[in-house]
């Protein structure tokens, strides 16, 4: 498994392009889509799906591009999915109102996501918001905003949930401590690594 890490949009958003041979999963495209598909196509890519890790603006707003050029699904937590069909009170922090992209379907707890010989396990982590997940393979993770290098994603946005988010971070604090944690901003980290520092994880 190789893992390209692009920071896009303005809040600087991880977007990963998760690859195998030439299969891949485009995750949280947020921005820049005209990067997101140089890499694609300098790669050679076959993106199979392009997945949302919560329904946030930073996290999605060049989903329809990518999808326009790649013809790959877009897959968001079913909580989630009303805000991808109209961003509502996010709209005032956007440049532009996004392309809302034409295939948008939705994955619950513990669905499975593939592209070629890539594998993931949904895990439903709500909290930052009502349809916020996270994908698992054996040693790796990826976050979105439930998690980051030494902090957590907000709970104070509409939708957020507190006591959601404790249990989310509950569910990630048992996977192996050798596990790559890659969040939706920052650096990577390790879940053993958060539980050894992360106020909110320990």
């Amino acid at each position: 498994m190789e893992v390209t890490s692009l920071p896009v949009g303005s809040l600087e958003t991880n977007c990963y392009i998760v690859t195998s041979a030439k299969d891949c999963l485009v995750i949280d495209p947020g921005g820049d889509a005209g990067t997101i598909l140089r890499v694609v196509l300098e790669k050679g890519l076959r993106v199979h799906s392009i997945v949302l890790t919560h329904g946030h603006f930073d996290h999605y707003l060049a989903a329809g591009e990518v999808q326009e050029s790649t013809g790959a699904p877009v897959y968001v937590g079913a909580g989630d999915l009303p805000t991808v069909k109209d961003p509502g009170w996010m709209a005032r922090y956007l440049p532009s109102w996004p392309d809302v992209p034409k295939d948008i379907r939705t994955l619950c707890d513990d669905d499975t996501v593939l592209a070629g010989e890539l594998s993931f396990r949904v895990m439903s982590t709500p909290g930052h918001s009502p349809g916020s997940l996270c994908l698992y393979s054996p040693g790796v993770l990826f976050a979105g905003d439930l998690l980051f290098r030494g902090s957590i994603g907000r709970t104070d946005l509409p939708g957020g949930d507190t006591r959601a988010m404790s249990e989310s971070l509950r569910q990630v604090g048992q996977l192996p401590d050798d596990t790559v944690v890659y969040p939706g901003h920052g650096p990577s980290t390790t879940v053993g690594e958060e539980k050894e520092s992360n106020p909110y994880l320990g």
